[in-house]
């Protein structure tokens, strides 16, 4: 009797640690699909997020959910697509994983590089995608601005001159596609200018535009003048420049252009020209009507792409 209850316990015994190994393939097989979802969410939801329109909470002044909403319809999209191909996909990571084997073994590129490459297209993506959308058929030129326009277009031969020596002042070891010149000069004036730059107020009570020219000599002034000496200098190289007046404040901004020009100047800014100034801060730009990206060349940071003054903006000079 004592033999047939311990032969009819053992099967069940069996049962229970193959439940409990199956539970376990079950549980690394789930965790493998959400690392996998999560590797590839990230930079979907890097790229959408910008584009999702805000949803507040009006609890508590107001708590942002869209960005949490959209990150995990992202993640359950990619935890279903792998749940359903797989094989497809983990086929694709065995392929990938001995490639980076070999290369490894090769002394060509390994675990260490394969782990920055990815970090770089996280960071990149967020820095060009710290966008301030604007339409630019909504703002008009300012009051004053056309002083600052005939300041910033004149034809004073020293601005020609400080704008060459300035532009070719930094990077030039950096090695730069053909249509990139304009824009790592441009950023070339910028550190130059911003790097000696000192504020000075005007009189009380009055408003003073000084000439590229004179604040070519003195270094100093405020923002307006510090927006015309960058404007005046730009344009001199070719640049695309235009002013941003907010209601206590002017700024330059360059033009980078399309999506894809956007992610280059993202690029140079933060992995090869400004590398210490930047760190981890994000890089910021408005977006126009024709989805051109402009970025911010303030005097309040040392890096192109500062954060914005927190202003409304009040009119645009395109010069």
């Amino acid at each position: 009797m004592i033999f047939a209850a311990c032969s009819d316990m053992l099967p069940e015994k069996e049962r229970s640690q193959e439940r409990h190994l199956a539970l376990g393939a079950e549980l690394a097989n789930a965790v493998v699909v959400y690392l996998v979802a999560l590797l590839l969410a990230l930079p979907l939801f890097i790229i959408v997020n910008p584009v999702v329109p805000e949803l507040v909470l009006p609890i508590q002044g107001g708590i942002r959910v869209d960005h949490g909403i959209t990150f995990m319809l992202i993640l359950l999209a990619f935890i279903v697509l792998v749940r359903r191909f797989q094989l497809v996909v983990y086929g694709a990571l065995i392929v990938a994983m001995l490639a980076i084997t070999a290369t490894t073994l090769l002394g060509t590129y390994g675990i260490g590089e394969f782990y920055r490459g990815y970090a770089d297209l996280l960071t990149t993506l967020k820095a060009s995608t710290e966008n301030v959308p604007m339409a630019a058929q909504r703002y008009r030129p300012f009051h004053d601005a056309e002083k600052l326009r005939v300041l910033v277009v004149s034809s004073d031969p020293t601005v020609r001159r400080t704008a060459v020596r300035m532009a070719t002042k930094h990077f030039e070891d950096i090695p730069v596609a053909s249509d990139e010149f304009t824009l790592v000069q441009s950023f070339s004036i910028f550190k130059e200018i911003n790097s000696r730059w000192k504020y000075v107020s005007d009189v009380k009570g009055g408003e003073y535009f000084a000439p590229p020219a004179e604040s070519i000599e003195l270094m100093a002034g405020d923002c307006d003048d510090h927006a015309v000496l960058m404007a005046a200098l730009l344009k001199a190289i070719g640049a695309e420049v235009r002013l941003v007046r907010t209601e206590g404040h002017v700024y330059p901004e360059l033009k980078v252009g399309d999506d894809r020009s956007l992610e280059r100047a993202a690029h140079l800014i933060r992995k090869v020209l400004f590398i210490r100034e930047v760190g981890d801060a994000p890089l910021y730009h408005h977006t126009d009507g024709d989805g051109i990206h402009w970025i911010n060349l303030d005097y309040t940071r040392n890096y192109p792409g500062g954060e914005l003054m927190n202003e409304r903006i009040i009119g645009i000079l395109a010069v």
